[in-house]
């Protein structure tokens, strides 16, 4: 299809964006107009997915060529109602002010399916990342709504799945050359179209997009005093199938959660391996894991052999391994790598039952005579409904169930921990800092390191409002956590989330054949690097013994 925009003379607002749009999209397969053609057309008036547009034309005249296109009426981020936007559907925009690329994901998938990312005047953070629920039910926090400060920019072409994805520049995306959450742009001109929800701008020329793009970085910030890191991370369901042996490895795939091929999997491990060995953690925590025990075919120890190769004898890694053949009854559990020729091991681990969650690891190590506890969790998710509970409307499905996990969690530390050991709470809680489970380990006394300014050495890479870990649907905040009590705190030297996930696209992930379509897509573009080894990034902290 084409735009057709009234010329500017016959505005009936002199091209107000208070006032009624002046141009429309025109539904026409293989239309055969031209840029600067004047038309007269018979067609029908349809609404598709909230978009105004003519279809079924039945005439289409040309009344001249080469006509000077109508100049751009000037858009600024954010609009104070979602009006201006409408009023602007299917006419020339134009954007002059800094804004950055805020989300990946857009329509589903956007960059990789329709060569679509989002763009906005700030990052936006989760409500209740910043507020908590009482503020934002009270109406007394500050919060904008997202859709005012939200603009897709399309590459201009309908087909899916587009083989070459004009992002950041002419090169065309990949591995090496990304589109990243924070890249900055400075103007942008097209004409502004609408779907669903969304308004879309279709640049003039995807090549005239100018972005500039900010350095990765290469390893995690970590204090010089430390002498201790611990590492927590989300591994995106880490599944080595159904291995007999050493020599046959690639059976049991696609896997229930993770990889769906063998190849995808060894390259998940190539990207996980990358990720760690840069880390280089003392004790490593992990979420995702397959739930399959802890013999020499289950994903802990193909995890822990990959890792090793990384290091020298002394570096290397061993894993705990509870009384219990498995952790609870989910497919996924959580898990604990240490170097044993480094720090001890106290006793076997205690397994937490937190009820609706999956059960927590709690873990007595000594490094120098001085003890502490660690506690690895992964608290129930927000995407699917509990069955005993009505979503919030704040905080999502299954709150419940991660507060009674929280409760679970701080009662079983109280009793069956000594009295004044320093305790280091890690894990995947996917609670945002306000949220409810968070209080409920605040006001038993643990405090979160993310708040700790002086402790987040890279809390304004990104933006002065918040640090975070997770990105969804345009909003970032943080689900992964570190807190610690009072005797922890004053060892704690650093933390830093590594931001090598949550700002990169999930076309550079391990799930090459994954597009959430029903049909296969073309994925050329993961390396076995660091980048995007998972949905979450990394927590680092530095220890001080």
């Amino acid at each position: 299809g084409f735009w057709l925009q009234q010329e500017a003379s016959l505005y009936s607002n002199e091209g107000s964006i208070t006032g009624h749009s002046q141009g429309i999209f025109i539904f026409q397969k293989k239309a055969k107009v031209k840029r600067g053609q004047r038309v007269r057309l018979l067609a029908q008036v349809a609404e598709y997915h909230n978009l105004t547009e003519f279809k079924r034309v039945k005439v289409l005249k040309t009344c001249a060529r080469n006509q000077p296109v109508p100049a751009a009426v000037s858009l600024t981020l954010p609009v104070k109602s979602l009006a201006e936007l409408e009023a602007l559907e299917g006419m020339r925009v134009s954007i002059n002010q800094p804004l950055l690329v805020s989300d990946l994901f857009g329509t589903g998938y956007g960059l990789g399916n329709h060569g679509q990312f989002a763009v906005s005047s700030d990052l936006h953070f989760q409500p209740t990342e910043l507020f908590t629920v009482q503020e934002l039910r009270s109406g007394t926090a500050p919060v904008m709504d997202k859709k005012l400060d939200y603009l897709l920019v399309d590459d201009g072409h309908s087909a899916l799945f587009p083989k070459f994805i004009p992002f950041p520049n002419s090169a065309g995306f990949s591995a090496n050359n990304p589109l990243r959450i924070a890249d900055g742009i400075n103007q942008l001109s097209g004409v502004l179209h609408s779907y669903g929800e969304h308004y879309i701008l279709i640049p003039d020329a995807a090549s005239n997009i100018r972005i500039e793009s900010h350095a990765r970085s290469k390893q995690p910030k970590v204090s010089l005093q430390a002498n201790l890191l611990i590492a927590s991370m989300n591994l995106q369901n880490y599944f080595n199938g159904s291995p007999s042996s050493f020599k046959q490895r690639n059976v049991g795939f696609p896997t229930s959660r993770g990889a769906k091929s063998y190849s995808a999997f060894v390259l998940q491990t190539q990207k996980l391996i990358s990720a760690l060995a840069v880390i280089n953690a003392d004790v490593i925590a992990v979420m995702e894991l397959e739930n399959d025990g802890y013999g020499e075919h289950s994903s802990i120890a193909d995890l822990t052999r990959a890792l090793n190769e990384k290091f020298i004898a002394k570096q290397q890694y061993q894993y705990i391994v509870p009384k219990q053949r498995q952790l609870g009854n989910d497919e996924i559990s959580t898990g604990i790598l240490y170097r044993n020729k480094k720090l001890k091991s106290e006793g076997a681990a205690k397994v937490v039952d937190v009820g609706y969650s999956r059960p927590s690891l709690l873990q007595k190590f000594t490094l120098d005579k001085q003890s502490f506890y660690l506690a690895v969790n992964h608290f129930k998710s927000k995407g699917r409904p509990c069955k005993t509970e009505a979503e919030d409307v704040f905080q999502g499905h299954c709150n419940q169930a991660r507060i009674r996990a929280a409760l679970a969690l701080t009662n079983f530390i109280k009793y069956e921990v000594e009295p004044e050991s320093p305790v280091l709470i890690v894990g995947d809680l996917n609670s945002y800092s306000k949220e409810d489970p968070l209080l409920v380990l605040k006001e038993a006394g643990y405090k979160n390191l993310n708040s700790i300014a002086s402790l987040n050495l890279a809390a304004s890479k990104f933006s002065s409002n918040a640090s975070f870990s997770y990105s969804y649907q345009g909003y970032l905040g943080n689900l992964d956590h570190a807190l610690v009590n009072d005797a922890m705190l004053p060892f704690i030297r650093s933390i830093d989330h590594w931001h090598i996930n949550s700002v990169e696209d999930e076309l550079l992930n391990y799930h090459t054949e994954d597009n959430g379509q029903s049909y296969p897509s073309i994925d050329h573009y993961a390396e076995p690097d660091a980048y995007r080894t998972s949905d979450h990034d990394p927590l680092v902290i530095g220890i001080e013994f």
